[in-house]
C-alpha cells in the first residue's frame, strides 16, 4: 500500500527533492522490498552500475529518505553496507511535498 501511494506521486516527488527518475525508482523498490538491502542487490535488480545505484542511495541519504548501517563481525576488508528506507518515511515525504508546494506557489505569486 505503501509503495502505491509513493507511486501515484512519483513526479512531485522528483520534482520537490530535485531527483532523478534512477532515484526514484531506486526509493520505491526499497519501499517495495521493506528490508535492508545492499547496493550490488539493487544493482542487480535494475540491470545498473554499482556505483550509479550507490549515487542514487547517497542522494536519498543526503535527503533523509534512506539510512545505511555497516555489518558487524568482518574485520578484513571493506566494510559491508546496508540500505533501508527511514522509519518515518511517509510523513517526511507528506510534510516535505507540502513545504516544496508552498514554496512554488509563493514564487508563482
Amino acid at each position: 500500500m505503501m509503495k502505491e501511494k509513493l507511486e501515484s506521486k512519483k513526479d512531485e516527488i522528483r520534482c520537490c527533492y530535485k531527483i532523478t527518475d534512477t532515484d526514484v525508482a531506486v526509493l520505491l523498490k526499497m519501499v517495495e522490498i521493506e528490508k535492508p538491502i545492499t547496493s550490488e542487490e539493487l544493482a542487480d535488480i535494475f540491470k545498473l552500475s554499482k556505483t550509479t545505484v550507490e549515487n542514487s542511495l547517497k542522494k536519498l541519504i543526503e535527503l533523509g529518505l534512506v539510512v545505511r548501517t555497516k555489518t558487524e563481525g568482518k574485520k578484513i576488508g571493506r566494510p559491508k553496507y546496508y540500505y533501508s528506507i527511514s522509519s518515518n518515511i511517509l510523513e517526511k515525504i507528506r510534510n516535505d511535498l507540502l513545504n516544496c508546494a508552498k514554496r512554488m506557489e509563493l514564487a508563482a505569486t
